[in-house]
């Protein structure tokens, strides 16, 4: 049964592991594990200010989980960091918090 799992993960690994060759590599006794590619992440950008556009802005940790803080409509914030969390961009407002980037507009 083992034999098995171990050839099943073998080949499994193998054939995705040809595309991701920049990822570490983790091993952990006789089976070897590569990681995924990091593809979000908080980006340093230039300094930009950015205005709420929408009734109530829903305030986001770093992880995209929803904060119990809203920013008012027309408040304005410096932003240098934003971040992407599935598919979704957010601006840094303050420290750990962030907020949509669809519910704010550039100034």
């Amino acid at each position: 049964m083992k034999l098995i799992q171990k050839s099943l993960l073998f080949a499994s690994l193998f054939t995705i592991g040809a595309g991701v060759a920049s990822a570490p590599i983790l091993t952990t006794g006789n089976v070897t594990v590569q990681a995924a590619a990091k593809k979000s992440g908080l980006k340093k950008i230039k300094s930009t200010t950015i205005k709420v556009k929408v009734a109530k802005a829903q305030v986001y940790n770093q992880k995209g989980k929803k904060t119990s803080r809203c920013l008012k409509k027309g408040t304005k914030c410096k932003t240098t960091e934003k971040n992407t969390v599935k598919k979704c961009t957010y601006y840094k407002v303050g420290k750990g918090e962030f907020v949509k980037a669809s519910n704010v507009t550039k100034m």
